[in-house]
């Protein structure tokens, strides 16, 4: 291993990224992590590249391993909350630029990126107070129409009583109140899916094979080979985690 390939391989990734090459530019700077795992730098550039992609789990991973690796580093805590902010953790992505602001307070990137999240914080939060207002307002609303047509469009009306219409407007105001919650629950848990780990389809079952011994130890290799060619998910981690060893 010699400095010079780590920064051929640096520069190539770079390339990459510079041409929106995002895919080749990992492999290159992968490449180079298993030649040199300590430098922070190649974490830093693969968790932009990651992200390009919309990976974001793994740009999260080597965000974080670049702070681990130099924590004052400011890009490092830059690459972290460009990834929270991505996936719209505008709270977290916040304490991220504001960490990284410490170490480098006359950035003006990273100034920049402060003002931007704290504006969608505040656009986030107006929403959220004025989504149950509307949703529950459009919900009596229909509540109305519906009683104004069952009182003035049928020869019948179904509903005589003025406090069963009260409690048809009630219901369809509730439920969309309701509806408004299970929306705001529901983008949240998305949110937070963006940072899972992509599901592993042979790892598990290449542990339970290994425990077996003898035969099942050959298979298993057997497997995993069939496996690596391919593809999947479970490839793809194994191939991150390979890359920070």
């Amino acid at each position: 291993m010699t400095a010079e390939e780590v920064e051929s391989l640096k520069k190539q990734g770079n390339e990459c990224v510079r041409n929106s090459n995002f895919a080749e530019a990992i492999i290159h700077y992968t490449h180079a992590v298993q030649k040199d795992a300590k430098n922070h730098v190649l974490y830093s550039n693969r968790s932009l590249a990651f992200l390009k992609m919309q990976q974001f789990y793994y740009a999260l991973e080597d965000a974080k391993e670049t702070i681990k690796l130099q924590p004052y580093w400011a890009k490092g805590y830059f690459r972290k909350g460009e990834v929270l902010y991505a996936v719209g953790n505008h709270e977290a992505a916040l304490l991220s630029y504001e960490q990284a602001f410490k170490i480098e307070p006359n950035d003006k990137g990273i100034t920049e990126a402060i003002s931007k999240t704290r504006r969608e914080m505040t656009k986030e939060r107006k929403e959220n107070a004025r989504r149950p207002w509307l949703w529950g307002g459009g919900g009596v609303l229909l509540g109305v129409i519906v009683v104004f047509c069952d009182q003035w469009m049928t020869e019948k009306p179904v509903l005589q009583y003025l406090v069963l219409q009260i409690l048809l407007v009630a219901v369809f105001g509730g439920l969309s109140l309701l509806a408004s919650f299970a929306f705001k629950f529901i983008h949240n848990n998305d949110k937070s899916s963006l940072l899972e780990p992509p599901f592993d389809l042979f790892g598990d079952s290449g542990s339970k094979q290994n425990e077996g011994g003898g035969k099942n130890s050959d298979q298993s290799q057997t497997s995993e080979k069939h496996a690596h060619r391919r593809g999947g998910a479970g490839t793809g981690r194994q191939r991150y985690r390979m890359g920070k060893s």
